[in-house]
């Protein structure tokens, strides 16, 4: 009897919805014939989220998402892959209204990072790890539950402060508890797993005929660098050292990457004082804080996907240890390295931030552009929330040209107003680039 030959798809679909600053990708697998339920295509989510929404759409903005996903996945969703626990990934989730429309979907499997069941109960799915990871499970979520308390003592103050800065900061890394319960139902009703580099994701299960590679988040036990993060990294997207303004580096407080103290104008040497010292604290509490944000970046599920020809580099927010682990340690990383090398769409990592597209990643693709090998980056960023100086402001400049100058580099910050999604799509079949749906 003749062995049923395992159905690929035709075409793929790529949509990054207008979120802010956020994550929400939706990749769509067409086939040419029906599959075993009826249905000619998969559907595949990638984050769900917004840490700070364009315009004046706030509260409105995530269930209007919700209602695009459910008309583009025509009523059902294969597979949702939550990268990590940052609210502009998976804030989305636990919107009420947001989650009961994706609820009606029917996820049949979620995917996230190991971090997030650091207890690995003996019938999950997972990767048997050992003390150092464990430990670092448990250092996040005590770190998540010290950023609470920041949040509270900075409190809601001007966002261009000093204690505002710490607050938003703070808040973003708190877990929201409402998206973990809706993504863990889901995992329940269906299917789960959580993941780490080299393991198996299970997507392939659920969209048959494509390759589905985790590339990260490695563990400890794999890559001990992740636990840290280098303020500073040849990999790094940083302006020439000459071009830095030399005063105000010299004259800024302790803290990463030279912004300047906010300057004091209050009188007195009492109120001087206080002053020193209450910024002296806030400025201690930034940098554990911003140390949290860094470590949850890096527990990012990067995800490499293939469907025919085609070949998507999904990285979250991961950043340069967390890509370490693919680029130079893993005892594949050539033939990691020569499979990145024919990526045809690049998710960019961290909305475009310095330290999310290491320059070896890079360099693997080529600083010219290349007919033979077309390029499609897809940003999903919002100008002007982050970052008070050239050298930390997101989308990075000098990394946003390379990519513009390499690539068809597309930007929810370059849609129109009410603009609410950009499409892409490619046959799966031979070398043409993807397109654009609906471009003029």
């Amino acid at each position: 009897m003749a062995r049923r030959r395992t159905p690929r798809p035709s075409r793929v679909r790529v949509r990054m919805y207008q979120v802010g600053f956020g994550d929400c990708f939706l990749l769509s697998f067409e086939y040419a014939t029906a599959l075993d339920d009826g249905r000619s295509e998969r559907h595949v989510l990638v984050d769900f989220g917004s840490a700070r929404a364009p315009g004046r759409t706030g509260a409105r903005l995530l269930p209007q998402v919700a209602q695009l996903i459910q008309q583009h996945a025509n009523g059902q969703l294969d597979v949702i892959v939550a990268t990590h626990r940052h609210r502009d990934h998976i804030d989305g989730f636990g919107n009420e209204q947001a989650a009961a429309i994706l609820d009606t979907l029917h996820p049949r499997l979620v995917v996230r990072p190991w971090t997030d069941d650091p207890t690995l109960p003996a019938d999950a799915r997972g990767p048997r790890l050992a003390a150092d990871s464990h430990r670092f499970a448990a250092g996040l979520r005590e770190g998540q539950q010290f950023a609470a308390s920041v949040a509270e003592l900075a409190g809601a103050v001007d966002a261009r402060s000093l204690r505002g800065e710490v607050a938003a900061l703070a808040l973003d890394q708190l877990p929201n508890r409402d998206a973990i319960d809706w993504l863990e139902g889901w995992a329940k009703k269906a299917a789960g797993v959580y993941v780490s580099a080299g393991g198996d994701s299970r997507i392939q299960e659920f969209v048959p005929g494509i390759g589905a590679r985790v590339l990260g988040p490695p563990t400890v036990e794999q890559e001990p660098a992740i636990v840290g993060e280098r303020a500073n990294d040849p990999e790094y997207w940083l302006a020439l050292q000459a071009q830095l303004p030399q005063p105000a580096a010299a004259l800024a407080a302790p803290g990463r990457d030279g912004d300047a103290p906010p300057p004091d104008v209050r009188p007195g040497p009492v109120a001087w004082l206080v002053d020193r010292l209450e910024h002296q604290r806030l400025g201690s509490l930034l940098r554990i804080v911003r140390t949290l944000d860094d470590a949850l970046n890096n527990t990012s599920v990067i995800l490499l996907v293939d469907a025919g020809d085609r070949r998507l580099l999904f990285p979250g927010d991961a950043q340069i240890e967390n890509w370490t682990w693919a680029l130079k340690d893993a005892p594949d990383h050539e033939d990691l390295a020569r499979l990145l090398a024919g990526v045809d769409v690049y998710k960019v990592g961290h909305h475009g931030s310095r330290n999310a597209t290491p320059r070896s990643l890079f360099n693997l693709w080529g600083e010219d552009p290349d007919t033979g090998r077309p390029m499609t980056a897809l940003m999903s960023t919002l100008s002007g929330v982050f970052g008070k100086s050239e050298a930390t402001r997101v989308p990075r400049s000098t990394l946003v040209a390379a990519l513009d100058r390499r690539m068809d580099l597309i930007t929810t910050d370059g849609l129109l107003a009410g603009q609410r999604f950009v499409e892409i799509e490619a046959s799966t079949a031979g070398a043409q680039p993807f397109v654009r749906v609906g471009a003029p």
